[in-house]
């Protein structure tokens, strides 16, 4: 709209109130719609790959004053710790303790990606486990019986470096229009009347 759209409704008055109410309330479809938008073409798989869905569930749009709509995750959240990887942050996770992040592979997720409740335990809880060196990379994993096969549930590494997967800015970029266009709609029926 512009930085002079607030002062030039101003000066129509009671007219100019309406279509400011008109605007927020345009605003406020269209920031929930971005916000859709976010969540339907950038957390689907492509940009940021789905587990729990709990940072999809929980991306919204609302207003934070007049004419200023927010599109991201409201404080407090479930999701605090990783909503950061909405944007185009980057991060290297350290252990907390010791000297290697346990990450699970294969056989210790679910279809979705989530580590099995079985394995949630850590390592020493696993019985039979053991750990094995291959082309540079520590493994922990299992074998069945004396002839099995080896599977590895966990890559032991040092640190892992995770870049944010910009969704937010492009999700919120592609429904400029739809925003505007929302904005416009609400403000056309004031000025129609």
């Amino acid at each position: 709209m512009g930085p002079d759209f607030p002062a030039t409704v101003a000066s129509l008055g009671a007219t100019g109130k309406a279509i400011l109410a008109a605007a927020d309330k345009g605003l406020d479809k269209g920031v929930k719609l971005a916000a859709s938008t976010v969540v339907a073409e950038y957390l689907s798989g492509q940009s940021l790959k789905r587990r729990t869905g709990h940072l999809a569930r929980h991306v919204q749009g609302w207003l934070a004053g007049p004419l200023h709509g927010i599109v991201g995750v409201s404080d407090p959240s479930i999701v605090d710790s990783y909503k950061w990887l909405l944007g185009d942050e980057q991060m290297t996770i350290l252990p907390r303790k010791g000297k290697f992040l346990t990450v699970p592979i294969g056989e210790a997720l679910t279809g979705a990606g989530v580590l099995k409740g079985e394995y949630s335990g850590g390592l020493r809880s696993i019985a039979g486990g053991f750990f094995v060196r291959s082309k540079g990379s520590l493994l922990f994993g299992i074998k069945h019986g004396k002839k099995g096969k080896f599977r590895a549930l966990f890559l032991l590494v040092r640190s892992v470096f995770v870049q944010g997967s910009g969704a937010l800015w492009d999700g919120v970029n592609d429904s400029l229009d739809d925003i505007t266009g929302s904005m416009q709609s609400e403000i056309d029926k004031v000025v129609e009347t």
